[in-house]
């Protein structure tokens, strides 16, 4: 049992402030996105299959930093809507592998605009020196538990 007055300050904590951050980006970068009748993870997804388009779905979920069972949730979901196809591979039939359709690239190209001005805007809050130490600090920390 820790004491009071030497218990932590959750608010000044690093990882306090990173979920915080992390929640005001997602939901900034939400409101454009439910515009397009998109979720949050769904864009990233799409993106993640733009990207690496032809992976089987497990390396997908590792790439969108996703467990298996959600990236299989999202892309049931991004299936119904026509944005993306799911092909047997030829290498081994129990995999297949992800390709957005037409209309999936063509979403994530109006979509990309959304994530991209966003990102301006977060970026534009820091100088080039701040922000050039703020991606070592966090790619320091990745690097640590990765």
């Amino acid at each position: 049992m820790t004491d009071k007055n030497q218990s932590i300050n959750y608010e000044s904590s690093v990882v306090w402030l990173i979920l915080k951050v992390n929640h005001i980006i997602r939901r900034e970068v939400q409101i454009k996105l439910s515009e397009h009748d998109l979720l949050w993870e769904q864009y990233i997804t799409l993106s993640r299959i733009y990207r690496f388009e032809g992976l089987n779905q497990k390396k997908l979920a590792d790439e969108s930093l996703r467990n298996g069972a959600a990236i299989t949730r999202t892309l049931n979901v991004l299936e119904k809507k026509d944005l993306v196809k799911r092909e047997k591979s030829s290498k081994d039939k129990r995999e297949f592998l992800i390709y957005l359709t037409d209309n999936g690239r063509k979403l994530y190209k109006e979509t990309e605009k959304i994530y991209l001005d966003n990102t301006k805007k977060f970026d534009s809050i820091f100088s080039q020196e701040e922000l050039d130490q703020l991606r070592n600090l966090l790619n320091r920390f990745i690097l640590e538990f990765f």
